[in-house]
């Protein structure tokens, strides 16, 4: 790292702290600029100029020579004692904004104190989609750029902010990073009264966007709050293979900022013999299955019967909420329940199908089911990790026996599983005393097990009751190791916490 002389005026002391568009800098900055000391203000290293080759690059000139930016002007001129830079990477691959070296000295790491604010990068990237950002190797480049500086920077005085943590434990977030900086930490801080504008800077190269335009609304989260909430949004649009590709790039190096927790819950899962999964909508893709196939089921109903697909659709909606209360614990199959669920959606529709009819559309359902199958990201690898491990599988879930042992061959799992238990082969729900008798049909005790499943009353509380650890899979929630049970939104994030006990085991 090159030498870089620097002077350090003692009138106004720069901090900064370096992210991925859409990881949250924007609150960060908020929550400075309700302190009275504190001017805060973005990009600052950005050039004036493009360089010869068409890329911008980093301009240092805010650290070497802070006194001659107008930014530093503007900041001492409203008697700032701190600005607080946001160093934010950009998206844009083909002008070098995921590239950027942040931090091109050794003495403007002791000087600025950095901080890496990292977020989880499927919901970052979850974000970038929703204002249009597609290119996921872009997004990747951006990533693998901060964690290089970060690995290449370990020996400096850095330090890591999770974004995650920000938002469960602020005040114990902040009021680190405030003593880290030197900067007095109030609880006024985590309440957004203030005008944002007055306290964010902006040089005249800056207002003149020189990198990128920022897309409409890029404020508008934290612009319509008054205080930081815990889960903003999940907008649910990345594909199977984009979670696939950033889980396998990143996911390693994000579960590395949590450090000593991602340690603790892999000793914890070390430990347990049995591995319990609930089965639709953690190990596959339920709910988008299922709507498929009726969504076609319909459409020919309403073909052959002349009823809008919009009344059909409400109706049978009906039928499925009054119909799945017992959780099929009463011992049907699943076409019979599926021939009981049509023949009263015709009945609500005062029409009478012929016996063919029926026949047929249940055979349309079952194929449409059967082929859109899907197994969440990262299922297969996790369930190959823990039979390496020598780990047993049982899958605890509602739902007809015989449906469930489709499901499974039809997933490709089925050697992975040591045991399938349903509702309907023990005639009991989730919520009515399955855990109890999966424990005694398996001979084991509590401690043995660890549970993973989706639904907070019917797969996470049964089974606390019974003192089984358990994990919640939260597709739309914050990963999370700070709150019990611990918070996965991918399964290939558990993967690479479990399968990193192989290499202990060697």
């Amino acid at each position: 790292m090159p030498s870089t002389t620097i002077e350090k005026p003692p009138d106004l002391i720069i901090r900064l702290f370096v992210a991925c568009p859409r990881s949250g800098s924007t609150l960060l900055m908020r929550t400075f600029a309700e302190s009275p000391e504190c001017g805060v203000t973005s990009r600052l290293m950005l050039v004036d100029l493009a360089s010869l080759g068409g890329q911008d690059t980093p301009n240092p000139a805010i650290f070497q020579t802070p006194a001659q930016h107008d930014v530093y002007q503007l900041a001492l001129d409203a008697g700032k004692r701190f600005l607080i830079s946001r160093e934010e990477l950009g998206h844009d691959t083909r002008k070098g904004e995921c590239s950027y070296d942040l931090l091109p000295s050794a003495s403007a790491f002791d000087l600025l104190r950095p901080v890496f604010l990292i977020r989880d990068p499927i919901r970052v990237f979850d974000s970038w989609k929703r204002i249009g950002w597609k290119d996921v190797q872009s997004f990747i480049d951006c990533y693998v750029n901060v964690f290089g500086m970060m690995d290449r920077s370990a020996s400096r005085n850095i330090s890591c902010l999770l974004y995650e943590q920000l938002v469960y434990d602020p005040r114990k977030e902040l009021q680190r990073i405030c003593d880290r900086w030197g900067i007095p930490f109030t609880d006024a801080m985590l309440q957004f009264t203030k005008p944002f504008g007055p306290v964010h800077f902006k040089s005249e190269e800056r207002t003149k966007a020189n990198c990128e335009t920022e897309p409409a609304g890029i404020l508008t989260t934290v612009e319509a709050t008054s205080s930081i909430i815990q889960d903003v949004k999940y907008h649910d649009l990345l594909t199977l293979e984009e979670k696939e590709k950033i889980e396998r790039t990143l996911c390693r190096s994000y579960l590395g900022c949590w450090r000593d927790k991602v340690d603790q819950l892999r000793a914890m899962l070390s430990e347990k013999t049995w591995f319990g999964f609930d089965l639709d909508d953690t190990l596959h893709e339920f709910r988008l299955a299922s709507s498929t196939a009726t969504n076609k089921a319909l459409e020919v109903l309403s073909q052959s019967y002349g009823t809008s697909l919009e009344v059909l659709k409400k109706e049978y909606s009906c039928i499925l909420r009054s119909k799945t209360s017992n959780a099929f614990s009463d011992g049907k199959t699943s076409f019979e329940y599926r021939r009981e669920r049509f023949t009263l959606l015709f009945e609500r529709i005062s029409q009478t199908p012929s016996p063919t009819f029926l026949t047929s559309l249940l055979e349309i359902y079952e194929k449409i089911l059967m082929d859109s199958l899907q197994l969440k990201c990262g299922a297969i690898s996790l369930l190959a990790t823990l039979k390496r491990l020598g780990k047993k599988i049982v899958i605890i879930t509602e739902g007809p026996q015989d449906a469930q042992e489709r499901t499974i061959r039809h997933l490709g799992i089925t050697d992975q599983v040591d045991a399938l238990v349903t509702t309907n082969s023990f005639g009991l729900s989730k919520v009515d005393g399955l855990f109890p008798k999966v424990l005694q049909h398996l001979g084991i005790s509590p401690a043995e097990m660890a549970y993973i499943g989706d639904n907070k009353q019917r797969d996470m509380e049964p089974a606390l009751a019974e003192s089984i650890f358990c994990i919640h899979f939260a597709e739309a929630a914050n990963f999370s190791l700070d709150v019990y049970p611990p918070q996965v939104n991918t399964l290939a994030k558990l993967d690479c916490i479990i399968s990193n006990s192989e290499a202990v085991l060697q």
